[in-house]
């Protein structure tokens, strides 16, 4: 017997993970993005991340549609920003500056630690989650200045400090 929602979701808040904004245009080209810490690296060779986005999110649709996304990984500092991605706001966009990427997706180049620009190559069903695995085309490297936001018992935090 499988342990409940709930119980799930308590243990995995003990693994203290990275948090990113995920980034794509809708089928009339406005951008749309969702937080998430389900993200993972698949392989090097061909570089390839894959990404695990809820079923019943508000932006599954355009991803789906635009095959292209950005993995925006978040610096420390950008909790609200973080907060405002994971809501149900209707412009998620509108006090946010991005700069177009691959395809016009937007990257999120004044708040992201780093970023990488994908085209989904295959779409797995898992629970009430799809996995986009995308083949990384483009992306930025981290700025050695800045850390990573955390995300750790249903909070935002921080790493101690930059690595030098």
């Amino acid at each position: 017997m499988a342990v409940t929602r709930e119980e799930f979701v308590s243990i995995m808040s003990a693994f203290p993970t990275g948090v990113a904004i995920v980034t794509t245009l809708d089928e009339e080209g406005r951008p749309r993005g969702l937080t998430t810490n389900a993200i993972c690296a698949v392989s090097a060779e061909p570089p390839l991340l894959l990404v695990c986005v809820d079923r019943t999110s508000r932006t599954l649709a355009a991803l789906r549609h635009a095959k292209r996304f950005v993995v925006n990984f978040m610096s420390d500092g950008g909790a609200e920003l973080c907060a405002l991605f994971a809501s149900k706001a209707e412009d998620k966009f509108a006090d946010v500056r991005w700069e177009p990427g691959l395809g016009g997706v937007p990257c999120l180049t004044e708040d992201a630690l780093a970023f990488a620009e994908c085209l989904t190559e295959q779409e797995l069903e898992a629970g009430d989650h799809l996995i986009l695995i995308g083949l990384v085309e483009a992306g930025s490297a981290p700025d050695p200045a800045r850390v990573p936001i955390l995300y750790f018992r249903r909070s935002y935090g921080s790493t101690p400090t930059a690595a030098s």
